[in-house]
């Protein structure tokens, strides 16, 4: 049967979504249907679709008893702000689990917590160009891709990638890029708006004690590196040495180098005006202050997408796995990009459920010539590590 009239084909096409979100019960969904007139026969056809979905997604009796064995723990390590608010206390309700939710500011950070052992964590975040270290050193399970079958939701664009071949390791969680933010208000006049001049050029000129960056090393280097015109991942001494070198002239200019969502908090106040960002912390900002705006300059910026990974001593394997998954649910998915400002990897929830005006925001999905412009940072190798190692000890000790 097809639903002709077009007010009714709407009205259904809502009732159906309220279904899927559990807003609307199968016997209302029902009742509301065939009070509009519509075939009992085609009604009971997409409920069946539904319980099929629904029994697909939410846990059986096997899943919740395994979990009970497991201890009915869970503890996760992720970014700050980096998760909506109703995705731990709906999983805990759920799958009755008892969650330990930690953050940290920065890969370092989890790296190094990893490094000490790390034991009671079962579910961290690194982000992709992080992934290989933490292989390379034994700090992730492998994982059983029978447990998490939503894996398939994942645009094919970040799966089975160098840094974990057939995603052996790890599962993308959300994507991004880092690159400029300003604030309009004092920026609106200035004609190196549109590059990283407005950093190097403008900045000790205009706004000498409003500058921000972030405390990632690879990522400070990378904006020098673009400015430059050199590529973010050069492995030139060089490229790098002048790159280093223009950091540290622009160094006296810096108000701070901002660990994990500091230099949100610092935009929203003011406290700078041009800032090196994430771009969800951007959109962060903007909610709270109109006038910060973000840029992705003209010679371009760097691109990152983190992920899901199960720590080597988690206590709580199986327990990991099905979070994992729920966390690839669709609607699971655009709640967290939504929350965190950035771009979700899960192709089925950008089709169904990231609002079409954010997904056409090419400050959280640039468009394919922004992605032109970005590059995906890459490892730094190990005969290249000192030099940025010094770089950043002398900038941050200036």
């Amino acid at each position: 049967m097809k639903v002709y009239d077009r007010k009714h084909r709407k009205q259904l096409d809502k009732w159906v979504e309220g279904l899927y979100q559990e807003r609307i019960s199968r016997r209302n969904f029902m009742r509301l249907g065939t009070a509009l007139g519509i075939s009992t026969v085609f009604l009971s056809d997409i409920l069946t679709l539904h319980g099929d979905a629904f029994a697909a997604e939410h846990p059986s009796p096997e899943v919740l008893e395994k979990i009970k064995k497991e201890g009915g723990e869970l503890f996760i390590y992720n970014w700050e702000e980096y998760i909506h608010p109703d995705t731990i206390p709906d999983f805990e309700k759920e799958f009755g689990v008892k969650v330990i939710y930690d953050t940290y500011p920065g890969n370092e950070q989890l790296l190094a917590k990893l490094q000490a052992g790390g034991s009671r964590y079962d579910v961290v975040f690194p982000t992709h160009n992080f992934v290989p270290i933490h292989i390379g050193q034994g700090l992730l399970l492998p994982l059983d891709h029978e447990q998490i079958p939503a894996l398939k939701n994942i645009i094919p664009r970040f799966l089975d990638t160098s840094v974990d071949p057939g995603n052996k390791y790890t599962v993308p969680y959300l994507w991004g890029m880092t690159a400029l933010a300003h604030n309009t208000k004092y920026t609106k006049d200035d004609p190196n708006v549109g590059s990283w001049a407005l950093m190097f050029e403008s900045g000790p000129k205009r706004y000498s004690g409003k500058l921000g960056f972030t405390d990632e090393m690879e990522e400070v280097m990378a904006t020098a590196l673009s400015y430059l015109g050199y590529s973010v991942n050069s492995h030139e001494k060089n490229e790098l040495v002048e790159a280093g070198d223009l950091l540290m002239e622009i160094k006296p200019h810096v108000k701070a180098f901002y660990p994990g969502a500091d230099e949100t908090k610092a935009l929203i106040t003011e406290d700078i005006i041009v800032g090196h960002e994430w771009n969800g912390e951007v959109v962060k900002a903007r909610r709270k202050n109109p006038d910060v705006e973000w840029n992705l300059p003209k010679e371009g910026g760097t691109a990152w997408f983190d992920n899901m990974a199960i720590a080597k001593n988690a206590p709580h394997k199986f327990t990991a796995e099905t979070f994992i998954n729920y966390m690839l649910r669709p609607d699971v998915s655009a709640r967290n990009a939504d929350e965190g400002g950035y771009a979700t990897p899960n192709q089925v929830a950008v089709e169904k459920f990231v609002p079409p005006e954010v997904a056409q925001d090419p400050g959280i999905y640039p468009t394919e010539t922004e992605l032109a412009r970005l590059e995906f940072l890459a490892v730094i190798p190990d005969e290249i590590l000192p030099i940025y190692d010094d770089i950043w000890t002398r900038l941050l000790g200036a």
